[in-house]
């Protein structure tokens, strides 16, 4: 066992109790690096997740606690403030902490098991030197619902100019939005009447930034028996499944983060908003923020506001802006395990029936042959008359909330009669392949998510597929077609013919002639993939730049998914000049435009920046806007002319459910972070190509396939 740190902030008493409890656990190692925890306890498998969370991803997890903390700037400096800030509007840890109070036994159990396993690997890797967290405590984990602050339809900019830049004197400025980060997930589940075997198959397709989650199994004496991908730092399972219930989450647009136009003015020196005809008093608080500087940590003290809406968020020329978002910290964290352990549907379902998940849909098969589709969990009851899109009036009653939607009530499909579902982030009106008359009649705030082209594509080859193995649903999953290609390129050919006699059609008539030759489907050669990727970002610019004020995050992102990308109002002329501008980019990069996409889409996984003087390998998968299923998102990077990969295909699953379950599974790059180790690129072709490995899911398997067995602290 290693040494103590020497300068340890544990006392011996509690190491002793951490070695005794780490001594009831055992981690096997698989050959592909998969590591399965084996506990008497619940919480002992939370313990050994953390401790192996810690071994192979210390940095992230660490990462992700101080996020979740508050404390970024402590570690980036000036910069990291806007992000500190944001979090301690919803949290802090006097309300972490009396949230862990009030949270059942059971709950406070694992809690203290997370704390208790990093604080393990921490006492026993003195060589490790954290960033900030020398101790972590269980009351952490119930910093859990803070919501991303461009899914609230808030721009980053905008946020830091009401309160970093103090340009919150009325009147305001204009809402400038951004695009999201992020490219959306994939999730579908096929019925015993679509399956060879007659099980049900579900696919588990989150597409998120890389190396942010860890592919693992977790097992106790107490029922726990759940495979799949917990985000680094935190404990339970988000997407994955047991052997008798899976689970997926797609991001869902289903509105319950809502923004509120206040009237506010200064009144006898105080600031009030208007409310039914009186006014009130605007709450404010003031919190003091670390931050690094060059010299050592200086605290900046900032003043947020709030009405009985929510948090000030920013301000347009007449408004200020508050955000109103459902913040159940104690039924969030609870929900998800209580998933994680569900045996039928009958105990899913009252988990899911917490209604405490905010911009997830639900996405569910078990080995009873049920399938099933939530589209988002907690809805609040509103008025449809209204754009819940943008900023709805704050000085009335009339805009309330009017409490929540029942699961019943939600858009959802159970074991539907064409026999398969898929949510690709887009409407559950098409969740069946078919347009859906009842969930057309239920008010637009339930379904404002638009039509994405991954899901148009999902609707094609999943339409035909009968008699369907694992391999068939994954090979669905990397089919080559790209629907934007279809649906845009003969729009770019016509603007291109109807020009008459124009510099530009000596630019681009090369480029034009392959366009004309494509049949629409990418491949690692292919030239007409990478003219069309590079235009059509080019064009959602554009269609950017053409929305109407204000413009929100919803709004762009359906944009930037390619549910509501257009040429419509672009003139010949416009969209022939984009294309122009590609052929100029691609030949100042590579000295031709003719550049196949596999020489320009590169996967590369390495410390530090990408590089062009490193290895990487070609990708065939494009952006999920293409309506790629397996969407990669790749940029280039300051010192590149190719792109390399930075979100995309994670950890991925098809998993059989039947009397012994089955599942293939591939994670971006392997599964170690040490670029030393043989399971830093060993799932590099597998997840390029979509060959998966079949997963060791019973411990007779795991240990024929055992690469390692130890204890914590070994």
């Amino acid at each position: 066992m290693s040494p103590v740190l020497a300068q340890s902030p544990f006392s011996p008493q509690e190491v002793k109790a951490m070695r005794t409890q780490a001594k009831r656990i055992e981690i096997i190692k698989d050959t592909y690096g998969v590591p399965h925890v084996y506990a008497k306890t619940d919480a002992d498998a939370v313990f050994g997740m953390m401790y192996v969370q810690c071994e192979q991803f210390f940095d992230k997890v660490e990462n992700s606690l101080i996020s979740r903390t508050g404390r970024l700037a402590e570690v980036e400096g000036e910069a990291a403030l806007l992000r500190d800030l944001w979090s301690n509007l919803f949290i802090d840890s006097t309300q972490a902490k009396a949230y862990y109070q009030q949270s059942p036994e059971w709950l406070r159990k694992l809690c203290d098991a997370h704390a208790a396993g990093i604080n393990y690997y921490l006492a026993t890797h003195p060589a490790v030197k954290p960033k900030l967290i020398t101790r972590v405590e269980p009351w952490m984990n119930l910093m859990n619902n803070v919501p991303a602050m461009g899914g609230s339809n808030v721009a980053e900019s905008d946020f830091k100019a009401f309160y970093l830049n103090d340009t919150h004197a009325i009147p305001g400025r204009s809402f400038t939005a951004e695009p999201p980060k992020n490219d959306g997930s994939n999730g579908w589940v096929l019925g015993p009447s679509r399956t060879k075997s007659k099980k049900p198959i579900l696919l588990i397709n989150p597409h998120s930034e890389y190396y942010g989650r860890i592919e693992i199994q977790v097992v106790s004496e107490e029922g726990l028996n759940s495979y799949g991908a917990p985000f680094l730092g935190q404990f339970p399972i988000f997407q994955g499944f047991n052997e008798s219930c899976g689970w997926m989450h797609p991001v869902s647009l289903s509105d319950a983060k809502d923004l509120y136009a206040e009237e506010v003015q200064r009144k006898n020196g105080r600031l009030m908003y208007r409310y039914e005809g009186t006014w009130k008093n605007v709450d404010s608080t003031v919190h003091e923020i670390r931050y690094k500087k060059a010299d050592g940590i200086a605290t900046r003290q900032v003043v947020t506001y709030r009405t009985h809406h929510g948090p000030i968020v920013y301000a347009t020329a007449t408004r200020w802006i508050a955000l109103k978002t459902h913040e159940p910290n104690i039924d969030l964290l609870a929900m998800h395990w209580l998933k994680m352990k569900a045996k039928n549907m009958r105990e899913f379902t009252e988990a899911l029936n917490k209604r405490a998940m905010v911009g997830s849909n639900v996405l569910y098969a078990d080995k009873d042959g049920n399938i099933a589709y939530w589209h988002g969990n907690f809805v609040p009851r509103k008025n449809p008359l209204l754009d819940w899109k943008r900023p709805v009036d704050g000085t009335t009653a009339a805009t309330e909330w009017q409490g929540t939607h029942e699961l019943s009530e939600i858009p959802h499909y159970i074991n539907p009669a064409n026999g398969w579902l898929q949510n690709c982030n887009s409407t559950p009106l098409y969740g069946a392949g078919e347009l859906s008359q009842e969930i057309l009649k239920l008010p637009a705030y339930m379904h404002p998510d638009g039509h994405t082209p991954r899901a148009v594509h999902a609707v094609k080859v999943l339409t035909p597929l009968k008699d369907a193995t694992m391999d068939d649903v994954v090979r669905a999953s990397y089919d080559a077609y790209l629907p934007s290609g279809e649906r845009y390129v003969p729009s770019l050919i016509a603007a291109y013919q109807s020009l008459t006699s124009d510099s530009l059609k000596s630019i681009v008539k090369g480029p034009i002639e392959v366009l004309k030759q494509w049949n629409f489907k990418t491949d690692t050669q292919s030239v007409a993939t990478t003219l069309t990727v590079h235009w059509l970002e080019k064009i959602i610019q554009l269609d950017m730049a053409r929305l109407p004020r204000p413009l929100t995050t919803e709004e762009q992102y359906s944009l930037t998914n390619g549910a509501a990308l257009t040429t419509e109002f672009l003139s010949a002329r416009e969209q022939v000049l984009a294309l122009a501008q590609v052929v100029s980019e691609l030949k100042k990069d590579y000295g031709t435009w003719e550049v196949p996409w596999g020489t320009a889409n590169r996967f590369q996984r390495t410390e530090g920046e990408p590089s062009d003087q490193k290895p990487s390998w070609a990708v065939p998968a494009t952006p999920g806007f293409m309506g790629s299923l397996n969407a990669y998102v790749s940029r280039k990077a300051p010192q590149t002319h190719k792109r390399y990969g930075v979100t995309g295909n994670t950890f991925v699953a098809a998993v059989e459910f039947g009397d012994r379950l089955r599942a293939k599974t591939i994670l971006t790059g392997g599964a170690s972070s040490d670029p030393k180790s043989p399971h830093y690129t060993d799932q590099v072709r597998g997840y390029i190509d979509g060959t998966y490995k079949e997963i060791y899911f019973y411990k007779a398997d795991v240990l024929k396939h055992m690469e390692k067995k130890y204890h914590p602290g070994d």
